[in-house]
């Protein structure tokens, strides 16, 4: 196949997000169609060209099992933050049940009760930040 006739199409209002970025590429996930097929999860590098982005070496994803092992196997090798994973997960519905599957109803009761001690150093104060100010 002549590459001039490869066409993509990125879903609207499907995932559209920048993994990295550096001078004139970017890595994205996007969900993405190649010449006309269905939309699949892609992850694939970006080159940035004036306004156009020109697609280079990339993987799909066939099944909604390939992403689900990838965050699997990168959360087991220790990749993610753990509060701001903890923060996305707490909104699922599945979260309580898996949290007491996996530390125990005991914890989980034990952690309702327990005062939190928040460290300032946790908080970004824009007034003391006096770069932000210029």
């Amino acid at each position: 196949m002549d590459k001039k006739n490869i066409t993509y199409d990125v879903k609207k209002d499907g995932i559209d997000e920048i993994i990295e970025e550096t001078k004139n590429a970017t890595m994205m996930l996007r969900e993405v169609a190649w010449n006309g097929r269905d939309y699949h999860l892609e992850l694939r590098k970006w080159i940035i060209s004036g306004e156009e982005l020109k697609p280079l070496r990339g993987i799909s994803f066939s099944t909604e099992d390939g992403p689900n092992n990838l965050v699997d196997v990168m959360t087991d090798l220790g990749f993610g933050h753990t509060k701001k994973m903890l923060k996305s997960l707490k909104d699922r519905e599945d979260f309580e049940d898996s949290l007491v599957y996996t530390i125990g109803k005991k914890k989980v009761e034990e952690s309702k009760d327990k005062e939190v001690v928040i460290n300032e150093d946790d908080y970004f104060d824009p007034v003391a930040d006096e770069s932000i100010i210029k």
